[in-house]
């Protein structure tokens, strides 16, 4: 004999309460003031074997999913004090019934029962369903189906036949999900560089810095990023590469304009940013440290260099003014930096030890500040901390968590004491700067251009 299903209508007043059954797989039904009431129906029709449920959400015009109950309704005293289902309950008893519920329930309890899942949109697709227009042919009591009241017992083949449209019509969207993002994966270009193997890392410098130079064009400088850059690696430390090359100036005025910058994809293993002279030039006008931090690095760190990047170095000072210090501060002081610690110390009060979150985020911001404090005293920046040096000590002592959060926030704040102290002193940047900077990026296109004049 055929397992028995019975299938019923439940109507959601809003959205909210209907996620909130999805998330707790619980709902709920109240006493009639007339019998029969939901609870015996949906008893019965347990006992004889399963029940279906199928979900609406008033004024949406749809059904969003269907659900199997798996165990009778009952009014749980000891479940709403221990907290299990106040927040179904709560939802249901403030918005879970629909108008016409209201007037012929009883208001006294509630009665809860867990609920299986079997297909339901709103986790994928929010409050994308299936509409009603799709179920208008399906006729219950003369009207149609989407006019059913709440609990009212649906025919087995109708039940069905709708729960199957749902099944038809969820793998629809999801395959639409599908393409789109097969589309949007396919619209991506290959990424430059690639390792797909763990290489060293003068093995990765060797095959980047060849591959820029074959497919791009001639390196001005290649050099480390991140905590290489600053001497604060530690062995877990990735390889981060920073290069900028010159495209041919043929390229240039031509109709193979070079890209400005290309970055690693957040999949790859592999760190990398690269920019091309006309990026970089306007990077180092605006103040971006990363930029202008390269002018200041020694040179027995830098993989490769350049005649034409020592011509730039010779002029770096121009670069340490108010632009430059003004980024430092802002992302020493930003959302990423003091302001995240702050929201940090806000969700844990009376924490007095550094998370290890909290350790690489203070770690950062005193290092952006120890540097936006050489900006401040007109100083050459100090990029690579030397070994032994006490602003190095200090950076590796809070990247170890050494410190604790009190002390991390003192020295912060006697940092940004100093750099507000001398702040008005910094120059702003000059028509020098831009006209330096402007005359060595003309330089390098015109002395490619006359090599590609000579060669046609």
């Amino acid at each position: 004999m055929a397992d028995v299903v019975q299938y019923f209508v439940v109507k959601c007043a809003n959205f909210p309460s209907l996620k909130t059954c999805i998330r707790s797989e619980k709902w709920a039904c109240k006493d009639r003031v007339n019998p029969p009431h939901p609870r015996e129906v949906l008893t019965r029709a347990l006992e004889n074997g399963k029940v279906v449920l199928i979900f609406s959400v008033n004024n949406c015009h749809g059904w969003h999913g269907y659900a199997e109950m798996l165990t009778p309704p009952d009014k749980d005293d000891n479940e709403q004090e221990n907290g299990c289902v106040d927040e179904v309950g709560e939802s249901l008893a403030k918005k879970g019934v629909d108008q016409t519920e209201k007037s012929t329930c009883l208001v006294d309890h509630w009665h809860y029962f867990k609920v299986k899942w079997i297909t339901v949109f709103a986790q994928d697709f929010g409050e994308q369903c299936l509409s009603s227009k799709y179920t208008e042919d399906m006729l219950i009591d003369s009207g149609p189906l989407n006019k059913s009241r709440n609990w009212q017992e649906i025919p087995q083949t109708i039940g069905q036949n709708l729960c199957s449209l749902m099944d038809k019509f969820y793998a629809e969207l999801k395959e639409k999900r599908e393409m789109k993002l097969k589309e949007e994966l396919e619209r991506i270009p290959p990424p430059f560089y690639d390792s797909q193997e763990t290489v060293s890392g003068d093995d990765t410098w060797k095959t980047i810095v060849n591959k820029v130079e074959e497919d791009l064009g001639k390196i001005i400088l290649a050099c480390p990023f991140g905590s290489q850059r600053y001497n604060l690696c530690t062995p877990d430390s990735d390889t981060d590469m920073f290069i900028v090359y010159q495209a041919k100036t043929k390229d240039v005025l031509g109709f193979n304009p070079p890209k400005q910058t290309i970055k690693n994809s957040e999949h790859q293993k592999c760190d990398y940013t690269i920019h091309e002279i006309h990026r970089f030039a306007e990077l180092l006008l605006s103040g971006d440290p990363r930029c202008v931090e390269t002018l200041f690095l020694p040179t027995e760190i830098m993989v490769r260099t350049s005649t034409e990047w020592q011509e730039l170095r010779a002029g770096r000072k121009h670069f340490l003014n108010k632009e430059c210090l003004s980024k430092y501060l802002r992302d020493a002081q930003g959302s990423k930096g003091t302001k995240q610690l702050q929201k940090l110390c806000a969700e844990h009060p009376g924490m007095t030890k550094l998370t290890k979150k909290m350790c690489k985020l203070v770690y950062v911001i005193v290092r952006l500040l120890q540097n936006a404090r050489n900006v401040a005293y007109g100083e050459d920046l100090q990029v690579y901390r030397e070994n032994g040096s006490p602003d190095r000590q200090v950076l590796m002592a809070i990247r170890q968590g050494d410190f604790p959060l009190q002390q991390a926030w003192q020295i912060i704040q006697e940092l940004e004491t100093v750099i507000q102290e001398r702040t008005d002193l910094v120059p702003e940047k000059t028509k020098d700067c831009v006209e330096f900077t402007e005359s060595w990026l003309l330089k390098l296109r015109h002395k490619d251009f006359l090599t590609y004049s000579v060669s046609v």
